[in-house]
């Protein structure tokens, strides 16, 4: 396979030019600008990628290619890069790609002009690719997530801007997320993969592009879930009974001594944490807060990882948070409609 690098940059809508930026980092947050604003905009057939590294530092090819003494300055072609960045209320996200690029070793190179907004006269790459073989994809269509090492991921991207995924494939997880990455890119529709593969239900995307959910698959997940709720709880010393046919808004109770707690389980294939509450469990999370969890398995059918997660009220919106682990996962309203024609006035059947 071809060396593969991931790059997180600020978020944006098109990256054609200065325009809203955020997740980017301090630079950013105090010039409201940054090197990548063009990243996606081509130039004479080729597109320039930047991110910023430590210390400026570039890039570390022997991260990519370790048979070969590197010296600074020396190109590395057909390279496959992915540009993440946090898209605002979901997390780290794949935004797009260029397809057999060129790297640099340890150093940015130079084009001609500037940015507007931004001290440095020069703008800087550390890649470049055709523009044929970039994509962009929608923002609706940014739905691929990528773990983030802080969450309890480790071996993922966390700080740094550059993560060389093959360095870290020793990590648990690692190697089979490189492998959905990889086959991800190479459809490169931008359309998101079945569930499996992604970690995320599957949506219906324009043009009538939506994959069919895998019932059989996904109620094997919940199952395999609420098992290891249910032992995990147990573990800790609580009697548990499910009330998962009732309609409660929560599948288990979980008591012990005086405590009674409301769980909520969901299931995932994959590594990341994504799931959606019923309008019913929505409100009893809030009814409930001190005693509601949300218990969320990843890899269920693999190795499973529990995330005990505490109903929090932050300013004016509902949030899930696991001090211990590190997670912060925000929820997002949605508000639906059914819409149904009605007899006009004076209009008969």
């Amino acid at each position: 396979m071809k060396p593969l690098l991931v790059l997180r940059v600020g978020y944006m809508e098109r990256y054609e030019g200065p325009a809203t930026i955020t997740g980017g980092g301090a630079y950013i947050a105090a010039n409201g600008v940054g090197g990548e604003v063009f990243n996606f905009k081509p130039s004479r057939g080729k597109c320039y990628g930047y991110a910023m590294s430590l210390h400026f530092a570039g890039l570390n090819l022997r991260f990519l290619d370790n048979t070969r003494q590197w010296r600074e300055g020396d190109e590395l072609a057909d390279v496959d890069i992915v540009f993440i960045a946090r898209k605002p209320g979901v997390g780290q996200v794949v935004v797009g790609w260029y397809r057999d690029s060129t790297v640099f070793h340890k150093q940015y190179r130079v084009r001609r002009g500037a940015i507007p907004g931004m001290k440095e006269t020069m703008r800087h790459f550390l890649c470049v690719a055709d523009a044929d073989s970039v994509q962009l994809l929608p923002e609706d269509e940014r739905t691929f997530v990528v773990p983030y090492a802080p969450a309890g991921h480790k071996g993922f991207p966390g700080q740094s801007n550059v993560w060389y995924p093959e360095h870290h494939a020793k990590q648990p997880g690692v190697t089979n997320f490189i492998k959905r990455l990889q086959k991800y890119i190479s459809n490169t529709s931008g359309v998101p993969l079945v569930p499996d593969e992604i970690d995320e239900p599957a949506r219906s995307g324009k043009g009538g592009r939506g994959r069919k959910p895998d019932h059989a698959h996904n109620a094997a997940v919940e199952s395999a879930a609420v098992d290891v709720v249910w032992n995990y709880y147990e573990a800790a010393g609580y009697r548990l009974k499910s009330v998962e046919s009732e309609n409660a808004g929560w599948d288990l109770e979980a008591r012990k001594g005086f405590q009674t707690l409301r769980i909520e389980v969901k299931g995932t294939s994959g590594l990341s944490i994504y799931f959606e509450l019923t309008p019913n469990e929505y409100s009893k999370l809030k009814q409930h807060a001190d005693q509601y969890r949300v218990c969320v398995v990843c890899e269920a059918l693999l190795t499973p990882r529990v995330h005990e997660l505490l109903p929090e009220q932050i300013d004016k919106g509902w949030h899930l948070v696991s001090k211990e682990q590190g997670v912060h996962v925000p929820l997002m309203e949605r508000i639906a409609a059914i819409g149904a024609e009605i007899a006009r006035e004076g209009q008969t059947n």
